[in-house]
């Protein structure tokens, strides 16, 4: 298809281009001009649009795929965290303590030390951090760790007294303390809302670190050819952040926000909505937290983890779930909340049918973050629902090894794709970096083969197939941000995002789609990535 005669800004010709349009699934040339794209179809289909101007691309046969989406991922605080805290995704403890005292040996008195990414099942050691580990770095600075899946941190000796934990400490509501087993003394293992004391001790991010961070996550993001992301819980600094990024051109993706929980009172106030903003930075949801994790073992779950009598962590009460989601609702906004465990994603389904039983609205496309176990019940009332579905999609290949603790027949209803498809649930392409990596092509390989990176099937009647992959990458992530009329695949009059591939995603082995190359990421025609 071609928009009448004028001249395109840039033309691809030769190429293999994957649409995801239903309508012309295929083309061999497409067009774009002020960000759009003005043409698709074959070579000579977009003849009429070149002139003296235009810059001519020939592709050679390289394949061309819409700009991928993320639709769950922590974008900017994993900028600033790339530049403030140690990189603790090491495959030993003492690598770990060897990075964190890099950063002791800089810090100033009384600075706290910040590590993340770190994941105990990659480790030699194969366990979780204590607080002895963190003491041997130092007994002087509190040092306070992530787990890469964030909701489990490790404290030392000072960062737990400066919290207000002792051994006599009760667990808080919605969190967890670790203790020794032999003693019942503190270990520094602080879960899920134990934390929240320390989070706020820790100093606030400079602007400036935050400016740092959002030129250095959008060069790593769209290297990976993504052109659109849902930042999945943006605080009123990082929105700040990325509003002088827009202005100033350190933005080069395109953000939905999430804001989280906090800030929805004032924006409800001001009579903000899901929604408000533009192409390139727009309001989205208000994102809360019901549950624990899956790479940390926390998430709730209604029968327990594999040899062991631990259901996980429920991080609100029912009734806070259903005042927050009814006040949102109400307010017009997108509610996203994460819930991992079938429990929790029960008691948040709960909620949704509630708000939309006594408050009809139309299509509110309320979303469950990650909605990892589902069984039947949950996938029809979804369905009935229009519930959206953000799973991780890179978990499968990336996190095998901890597939265990969830044992075979639970993974058959694990990230469960090809259920979301059969049962009519719209579900997207997403990866909640840090906690899973963020390239989409692990993620598209992940979701089609089902096999983690040492070669073990998981849960293999939830493969689907590559197309099907690139849908949940592409116009998925569109639908779950109200963007579907503007972005998503390649169509006249859509914003020129795009991903040139080296290989044929479709045809190439589907155990090397991970290693296929980036050759060039584009947004609003405009070149961001070339490799």
């Amino acid at each position: 298809m071609v928009a009448s005669s004028f001249q395109a800004d840039t033309v691809f010709k030769g190429a293999n281009i994957i649409t995801v349009d239903p309508n012309t699934p295929h083309a061999q040339a497409l067009a774009m001009k002020d960000g759009k794209f003005v043409g698709v179809g074959s070579d000579s289909d977009i003849e009429g649009l070149i002139g003296p101007g235009t810059n001519i691309q020939d592709m050679r046969g390289k394949t061309i795929v819409p700009g991928f989406i993320d639709a769950h991922i922590h974008v900017l605080s994993s900028g600033t965290r790339h530049v403030m805290a140690a990189d603790c995704d090491q495959r030993s403890i003492a690598e770990i303590q060897s990075a964190l005292r890099e950063r002791v040996d800089s810090a100033s008195r009384g600075q706290w030390i910040q590590g993340f990414k770190f994941d105990d099942t990659k480790t030699q050691e194969n366990r979780f951090l204590d607080k002895d580990d963190l003491d041997a770095v130092s007994d002087e600075l509190p040092i306070m760790v992530s787990h890469r899946a964030g909701h489990v941190y490790y404290l030392n000796s000072v960062a737990l007294e400066l919290s207000g934990y002792h051994n006599e400490s009760e667990d808080p509501v919605g969190g967890r303390l670790g203790r020794k087993p032999d003693t019942g003394e503190l270990n520094g293992v602080l879960y899920e809302r134990a934390a929240e004391p320390a989070q706020e001790l820790v100093p606030e991010v400079t602007a400036e670190v935050r400016r740092h961070g959002l030129k250095t996550i959008c060069g790593m993001l769209t290297a990976a050819g993504l052109t659109s992301v849902h930042d999945a819980r943006v605080s009123n600094l990082e929105l700040n952040t990325y509003q002088e990024g827009r202005d100033n051109g350190d933005l080069s993706l395109r953000v939905y926000m999430l804001m989280g929980h906090p800030h929805f009172p004032a924006l409800r106030d001001a009579g903000v909505k899901t929604g408000f903003g533009d192409d390139r930075l727009r309001i989205g949801g208000i994102k809360m937290v019901s549950d624990g994790a899956i790479a940390a073992r926390t998430a709730y779950l209604s029968e327990p983890y594999v040899d062991s009598d631990d259901h996980g962590i429920l991080t609100m009460t029912a009734e806070e779930t259903e005042t927050a989601v009814m006040e949102m609702h109400q307010a017009g906004f997108q509610v996203a909340i994460h819930a991992n465990g079938d429990l929790a994603i029960d008691m948040v389904l709960n909620a949704y049918e509630k708000a939309q039983r006594e408050n009809p609205r139309n299509d509110p496309r309320h979303r469950i973050e990650h909605c990892t176990l589902v069984n039947p019940d949950i996938l029809s009332r979804m369905n009935k629902l229009g519930t959206v579905a953000t799973p991780f999609c890179t978990y499968v290949y990336y996190h095998g090894e901890k597939m265990g603790f969830y044992g075979e027949d639970r993974l058959e209803w694990m990230f469960a794709q090809r259920s979301f498809i059969d049962s009519g649930v719209v579900s997207t392409g997403a990866t909640d970096y840090p906690p899973g990596p963020f390239e989409p092509l692990m993620g598209i390989q992940s979701c089609v083969t089902r096999t983690d990176m040492n070669g073990k099937l998981w849960g293999a009647s939830q493969r689907i197939s590559v197309e099907e992959a690139l849908r949940l990458y592409t116009q998925n992530g569109a639908y779950a941000s109200f963007e579907e009329d503007i972005k998503g695949s390649i169509e006249v009059g859509k914003l020129a995002d795009l991903v040139v591939l080296s290989h044929d995603i479709t045809t190439v082995d589907p155990f090397g789609i991970i290693d296929i190359p980036i050759e060039q990421t584009v947004i609003g025609g405009r070149a961001v990535y070339e490799g």
